[in-house]
């Protein structure tokens, strides 16, 4: 096994198995590799599976993704008998194609040269000396690969790019020449039949012509799957080669206290039982005898196990449902949850009418699962026919990792905004904004199933606000854009959702420092909000921004753009889409549209 890097395990999640990572090597040569699948993992560690030490738990999220526990990136090292070694992730060498930088001259990997356990590969031919003084050429992994929508990788079909005449025999290496700037620069030269073709267009929809998908997922290592999807030349580094498909839940109630601690030894038996009826019986015989709070009765108890068993059973819901009504109910009083502590302000006067809750979350868990991903598009929702497997078979655990932080918590005065959402222009723009949104995810899916989202009033309005209030509390809480993410919680029909969390994390089990709640405080949250509102009047790309031009290649005439909303993607739950900030403080012609209109101009 050839060592070629590291990685941080949060970069696990973003550079899962599917994805294609750079490393450079020791020597300073460059690597590509895919990282292989979840059978790796298993074959690469002592214990395999959910018996590897490393690994974490979050009930509801297993019980809604079908696993039973949650494997963490391997760190550290591992004792194997009576010696230890290097807990390694799997990655295989991709693409096979490699160009010297030198001689030009472009092959797949095993017609290149290399040393006995190292990794890097060099041309014979134009490396000089030798032994310590040998100066090697390294060779270069190519800029191309092929993919298609079903996430299927292959290389850029280099050996058939020039039209070879006809006595050619292919067997000679080709040469990949730079002429000039850009892609019409770059030639695939045949050293036999001395025939030449540039890449001008290579990257472009049909360029590859009658070259099929092969449907070859090579992180798996598995045989070639039949494949109809057109395939699509991007360059290896791109930011369409990987979209992680991620799960993510919060430690909130009823879970992660000390109730759930004291029913441990007899979870198993429960979660078991064939029939929930029998939970009762269940109760009474063997668990309120020995319960360690003697002034719980029986009622209780059955109350409380048949809450948590009922959140584990509705594999439909959506657990954020939970996460929002524990973020508004003020935090337990009669139990304590080490993972989630909240702090409910009061109310601004300036915020009352706008605002319903200010809440500063002080401590929070939250647990990120990989389940799958997608090339070439993200996917709108996990019901998406194009993510790729993690695995050849399903297994009983997914990676994740788990981060513990701190954060904001803003939910929108629900009576405001159901008459906000009814006004008519401001139902004619979402309308325009999710058609838009509809009609991509059409293109890139090319199924006749329903759109699984809703590009609604008052989701415009909770996302552009967040992403408004990340840019300001930026400047303000020491953090920077790329590390405050958000969480979203949108709902329509009467009581829905409307509010979203503001939050920081860090991988380790202190967390973070407190500096992002603070700003929860009701003293400090009004002049960084106002200050958010106020920025998002101007961009410096308008006019152009503000009317929409900026976003009509995409239909949604929507006022986004890099120089106002968009965030880093790692903070944004959907990848800078769906953003209007005329939602927020409207538009020259028709102010009415901003939910904040009146807000500035008391202010103001």
């Amino acid at each position: 096994m050839k060592s070629i890097g590291k990685i941080r395990r949060s970069q696990v999640l973003s550079n899962g198995p599917g994805a294609i990572i750079d490393f450079r090597g020791d020597s300073g040569a460059p690597l590509s590799v895919v990282a292989a699948g979840l059978e790796a993992w298993d074959k690469m560690s002592a214990k395999p599976g959910l018996l590897n030490e490393q690994r974490i738990s979050h009930e509801p999220l297993q019980a809604r993704l079908n696993v039973k526990g949650f494997r963490l990136p391997p760190v550290g090292k591992e004792k194997v008998g009576t010696s230890t070694r290097d807990r390694l992730l799997p990655a295989y060498r991709f693409p096979d194609w490699h160009v010297c930088p030198k001689c030009d001259r472009l092959q797949r990997s095993r017609f290149w040269s290399s040393e006995l356990d190292r990794p890097e590969l060099f041309c014979s031919e134009c490396t000089t000396g030798r032994g310590k003084r040998a100066r090697k050429s390294f060779v270069v992994p190519v800029r191309f690969v092929v993919t298609c929508a079903s996430g299927h990788l292959q290389d850029f079909p280099w050996a058939s790019w020039p039209r070879h005449n006809s006595a050619c025999s292919r067997k000679r290496p080709l040469k990949l020449i730079g002429k000039g700037a850009g892609l019409k620069g770059l030639r695939v030269h045949c050293t036999e039949c001395l025939e030449e073709r540039d890449l001008d267009g290579a990257l472009s929809p049909g360029a590859l012509g009658k070259i099929p998908c092969e449907g070859r997922s090579p992180w798996l290592q598995s045989a070639p799957a039949a494949c109809s999807n057109e395939p699509v030349a991007i360059q290896r580094g791109a930011s369409n080669a990987y979209f992680p498909v991620v799960a993510s839940a919060l430690d909130v109630p009823p879970f992660g206290g000390t109730f759930r601690d004291w029913l441990d030894e007899f979870w198993a038996d429960l979660t078991t039982l064939a029939d929930r009826a029998q939970v009762p019986d269940f109760v009474r015989k063997r668990i309120h005898p020995y319960w360690p709070d003697p002034t719980v009765t029986l009622e209780q108890l059955n109350a409380k196990i048949l809450t948590l068993l009922h959140i584990l059973d509705d594999e439909s819901s959506d657990l954020r449902v939970n996460e929002h009504l524990m973020l508004c109910s003020g935090g337990s009083a009669d139990e304590h949850f080490p993972e989630f502590k909240i702090v409910p302000q009061n109310l601004p006067a300036e915020l009352l009418g706008t605002f319903d809750q200010v809440v500063s979350v002080e401590r929070l868990r939250e647990v990120r699962a990989l389940r799958g991903f997608t090339r070439l598009s993200p996917a709108e929702s996990v019901s998406s026919l194009h993510i790729a497997p993690l695995s050849e078979a399903p297994m009983n655990w997914l990676p994740a990792i788990e981060v513990r932080g701190e954060g904001i918590f803003l939910n929108f005065d629900e009576g405001r905004v159901t008459q906000w959402e009814q006004i008519p222009s401001v139902v004619a723009r979402a309308r325009v904004a999710h058609e838009a949104a509809e009609r991509s995810w059409r293109e890139h899916n090319d199924d006749d199933r329903e759109f699984p989202m809703t590009i609604s009033p008052r989701f415009l309005l909770v996302h552009t606000t967040a992403h408004a209030l990340v840019e300001q509390l930026s400047l303000d809480s020491g953090y920077s854009t790329a590390s405050i993410r958000e969480r979203l919680y949108v709902s329509s029909g009467p009581g829905g959702m409307c509010g979203f969390l503001l939050y920081t994390s860090a991988p380790d089990s202190d967390g973070t420092l407190g500096g992002l709640s603070r700003k929860g405080r009701s003293r400090e949250l009004v002049p960084i909000l106002l200050g958010a509102l106020r920025g998002s009047e101007w961009c410096s790309a308008d006019p152009l921004c503000g009317s929409g031009i900026l976003t009509l290649s995409e239909g949604s005439g929507s006022a986004a753009c890099h120089s106002c909303c968009f965030l880093p993607e790692t903070s944004c739950e959907h990848f800078n889409r769906h953003l209007d900030r005329a939602m927020l403080i409207g538009t020259p012609e028709a102010p009415e549209i901003g939910y904040f209109h009146a807000l500035l101009k008391n202010e103001g």
